[in-house]
């Protein structure tokens, strides 16, 4: 039988001690984005909190949550159980990443109960003398990793995580100056789980929240909350937030309605996943890679290292270690003692005998665009030419006064052909039928066309009309006058304008010819039309 005096002891030594603030997970370094409890031990269950001397009413637990941690959590925290304060901690958050990187290679990091993920450990700086732990509650556990898998030489490893009991679990690695970055574990035994990232949200990222079924993907509806309130509701089974704000922390669930695949109702079901907490956090320091594959970090403290980083096929990046590094995808970061910036962007570097491929594929592309400008600039101009040779010799319309097709002379061929005049004389050469000649001038047969000289002496001649300069000179003629009369009314050598014959006068001397040329009311003296000779006449002659 267990004496009570002894308990009563053990609670008066207890309450005589001074409470101690403790940290879980017990990390040597805080970094911005770190999620961490803090206790107080050898306390009742009234406790009182002080940051920077000063009390946080709002604290009241025995246990104090920071979510993700920041700059502004820097400073010295105590705490107050029955009148007695504890020893003051200190804590420094720094805004940067830790030395070394833990992520999920394989797995989600909501679990069902007792299920586990595949973690990775990545250290530049090889893997002696690193182990990992888990933080379960205020509770923690220390994972010995294979001594023959972490050498000196080695940069990663992955392992397997312990079996989920608890809601939460909280994973990192380190050795005895260093840490990794931690990875939280939830576990959920519903169907319907919502997929969040195992920490801290980074303000001015992407980020997406996924509602996802076990062992299926037909999801019909799928409604995202936030803090209760309803922020989506579509078919999509994705929430994005395309730029992190402090506004998004908060927490989030989703409800999936959805068909298993034997399910032989058809019944839908509508599950309601449980609640996840998103944190944020500043964007940590980014170094930047040039073209030429310098690496540069402005925010970064300023004694620091850079390494480079080449991405493997397996998607992965990988330390470069070579000074003659390999074409491919290049990133870099900045490094120093207890510290490492984030990831630059990236940088492609192509190899010799590739930029020779590349230009040889430029120039064969520049050749063959400029045979196809001189093709098409060819092809043009002769179509250009074949524009007057379009209509095919032959009859385009038969029978009489009908067209042929204009060709060109041959001299084999005959009556039938039109043949091109020639401005020499054909005299001296043999007529073929139908053919033509040449207008000749010196014909007397052919009408002439006056000079402006016009004098041509023979019989018929004719003089150029010439304008009178001396009026009443003798034998010169004289250009009419708008009354047409010179030298008084009609006298000697004078003339009188043409006047118009009235119907049925005979005392008009002048007459209007008609259409026919001649007018049958007057006796001699009438008048004919001059006719085109017609083809074969022997001799063009006009009626006086």
């Amino acid at each position: 039988m267990e004496n009570p005096s002894v308990w009563v002891f053990l609670f008066v030594v207890k309450s005589q001690q001074n409470p101690v603030v403790s940290m879980h997970p017990s990390f040597k370094q805080v970094y911005s984005g770190d999620s961490f409890n803090l206790s107080c031990d050898n306390s009742t269950d009234t406790v009182k909190w002080f940051f920077n001397s000063t009390e946080d009413v709002e604290q009241v637990n025995q246990i104090w949550s920071i979510g993700a941690a920041s700059t502004k959590n820097s400073g010295v925290y105590q705490c107050e159980s029955n009148g007695q304060k504890s020893d003051p901690k200190n804590i420094s958050v720094l805004e940067c990443l830790p030395p070394a990187g833990l992520i999920i290679s394989s797995g989600m990091p909501v679990v069902t109960p007792m299920g586990s993920v595949v973690l990775e450990l990545e250290v530049d700086d090889g893997l002696e003398g690193w182990w990992c732990s888990v933080s379960k509650g205020l509770k923690e556990t220390k994972l010995r990793l294979k001594k023959s898998l972490a050498t000196a030489s080695a940069t990663s490893l992955a392992f397997q995580s312990l079996r989920q009991r608890d809601n939460v679990a909280i994973y990192w690695c380190s050795n005895r100056t260093q840490r990794s970055s931690p990875i939280s574990i939830w576990r959920s035994d519903k169907m319907v789980v919502l997929d969040i990232p195992p920490g801290p949200a980074v303000l001015g990222e992407k980020l997406s929240l996924n509602c996802m079924v076990r062992w299926t993907s037909r999801i019909s509806q799928t409604i995202f909350y936030k803090n209760n309130i309803e922020i989506q509701n579509y078919s999509s089974s994705s929430y994005v937030i395309h730029s992190v704000t402090e506004k998004d922390q908060g927490k989030y669930h989703c409800r999936a309605t959805y068909i298993l695949e034997d399910n032989t109702s058809g019944i839908p079901a509508i599950v309601t996943s449980d609640s996840q907490e998103l944190f944020v956090t500043a964007s940590p320091p980014k170094a930047f890679l040039s073209g030429d594959l310098s690496c540069s970090c402005s925010s970064c403290p300023s004694s620091v290292n850079y390494r480079w980083y080449h991405l493997e096929s397996n998607q992965l990046w990988k330390l470069q270690r070579k000074d003659d590094w390999p074409a491919g995808t290049y990133k870099c970061r900045a490094v120093w003692n207890c510290g490492r910036s984030a990831m630059s962007n990236f940088q492609v570097k192509s190899s010799s005998s590739y930029n020779i491929v590349i230009i040889i594929i430029i120039a064969l592309i520049l050749v063959l665009l400029g045979v196809i400008t001189l093709y098409f600039i060819k092809r043009r101009r002769t179509d250009k030419e074949a524009i007057y040779q379009d209509v095919p010799v032959q009859y385009v319309k038969d029978g009489d006064g009908g067209y042929q097709e204009l060709s060109k002379k041959r001299s084999d061929v005959g009556g039938g052909d039109y043949d091109t005049l020639n401005t020499t004389s054909a005299e001296g050469k043999p007529k073929h039928e139908g053919q033509y000649e040449a207008l000749n001038k010196g014909k007397v047969e052919v009408y002439h066309t006056l000079g402006e000289e016009g004098a041509k002496t023979g019989d018929k001649g004719y003089e150029a009309l010439k304008v009178s300069k001396d009026e009443g000179a003798e034998g010169i003629y004289h250009a009419l006058g708008p009354d047409g009369v010179k030298d008084g009314a009609g006298g000697d050598g004078g003339y009188e304008a043409l006047k118009m014959s009235k119907e049925g006068g005979v005392e008009d001397p002048y007459h209007k010819l008609g259409a026919k040329g001649v007018k049958d009311e007057v006796g001699g003296g009438d008048y004919e039309f001059v006719k085109i000779p017609k083809e074969g006449d022997a001799e063009d002659r006009v009626k006086e």
